[in-house]
């Protein structure tokens, strides 16, 4: 079986380092205050925070986790929140259910069961019923259900996408209300992290200073290097810790790549060597790429000509983006252009902003840029 995993919650064995950081986030969800954890995608927030959510639950805290990447809807949230709360529950289903029916304006609850006899919430809404009222009351269900001596937290994953939900009077009403909460604790996730840092630190939104923010950033090379001399030598097979470096470098120190393209060479070597060497990297960057290269090609060809000579400055890692040197080599205009066409780029998460530098959000695709424009 192969030793790395990638694309999903990372989790056991698979999971390493972060320990300074997870300390930090159980230390604030026990301590009753609210975090915000941002970070590019493909960081590790999630596993981060399911393992957060393990240690806490081992110490009889009540765990949610709710992704709003799949909520498009008001009605959406009411249902997958009141599901996942009652999911919890460690009474009777049933009980639970006549428990929400009193909590819970405007819906009717009830137990109906799967193929194999497992019983399952749902509801049916009450026509005529205000729909703000039911999402008020589910906001409010977990603090109803809390208690002093079992309190519950809950993790918003990409939480800006809540703006989506009919402007900002949903994330004004949910701030209204979980500020009143004195038995659950939120953890508020996000990959788009300029959107979220502006909703937690902008005076003039609903979520100013409501909670502290913490940044992840790529685990330490070391670190990294020691894990996969560790998971290559389960099947005995060889990586130095000159080609471990190679491999992490080259995907920038990014959890999720660095699994991908280990869990790629590892398929190229476990029949054939008994060491990992450069080409092997080399031939699975190249196959991933090549993969990926209708998805970057529609990604490129939809951008203007401009953003196209600005995307291709970005992945040639021109250092002084807006000197008069660059504006030349790249034929370029000036820097107020560019400027605009870089907020583009970090607003569809293209790329993204670590104080005066800037990376690709997928360094597959910066190679991509670098071969074919």
């Amino acid at each position: 079986m192969n030793p790395f995993k990638y694309g999903k919650i990372v989790t056991g064995e698979h999971f390493y380092n972060r320990i300074d950081e997870l300390k930090r986030i159980l230390d604030t969800l026990e301590g009753g205050n609210n975090l915000v954890l941002y970070a590019p995608r493909r960081y590790g927030k999630t596993s981060l925070v399911k393992r957060a959510f393990e240690e806490l639950e081992k110490k009889g805290f009540t765990t949610v986790y709710i992704d709003f990447m799949s909520i498009y809807s008001r009605e959406v949230f009411i249902k997958n929140f009141s599901n996942a709360i009652v999911e919890k529950k460690s009474s009777s289903i049933e009980k639970t259910v006549k428990k929400v029916a009193t909590l819970i304006r405007g819906i009717v609850p009830s137990v109906s069961f799967d193929n194999v006899g497992n019983p399952q919430f749902s509801f049916s809404w009450i026509e005529g019923n205000d729909k703000e009222a039911t999402l008020e009351d589910v906001i409010n269900l977990p603090e109803k259900f809390a208690a002093s001596n079992n309190k519950w937290i809950i993790a918003f994953d990409e939480f800006q996408e809540i703006t989506k939900l009919n402007g900002e009077s949903f994330e004004k009403l949910l701030r209204s209300l979980v500020q009143n909460h004195k038995n659950v604790s939120y953890i508020f996730l996000g990959s788009r992290t300029h959107l979220l840092k502006d909703m937690f630190s902008n005076k003039n939104r609903a979520f100013y200073n409501s909670a502290m923010l913490m940044n992840i950033g790529a685990i330490s090379i070391n670190d990294s290097t020691e894990y996969l001399i560790r998971r290559f030598a389960l099947d005995k097979i060889e990586i130095s810790n000159e080609i471990a470096e190679y491999l992490i470098k080259m995907v920038d120190s990014i959890p999720y790549y660095i699994q991908f393209i280990a869990a790629e060479v590892w398929q190229q070597v476990i029949n054939n060597n008994s060491s990992v060497k450069k080409s092997h990297i080399n031939e699975a960057i190249k196959t991933v790429i090549e993969l990926k290269a209708d998805y970057f090609w529609e990604l490129t060809l939809k951008q203007t000509n401009y953003r196209k000579k600005v995307l291709f400055a970005l992945a040639s890692s021109v250092t002084e983006l807006f000197s008069r040197d660059t504006e030349k080599s790249y034929n370029i205009g000036p820097s107020s252009t560019t400027q605009k066409a870089i907020a583009s780029f970090i607003d569809e998460g293209i790329i993204e902003q670590f104080g005066n530098s800037y990376e690709f959000s997928d360094p597959f695709f910066k190679m991509f840029l670098k071969a074919n424009l």
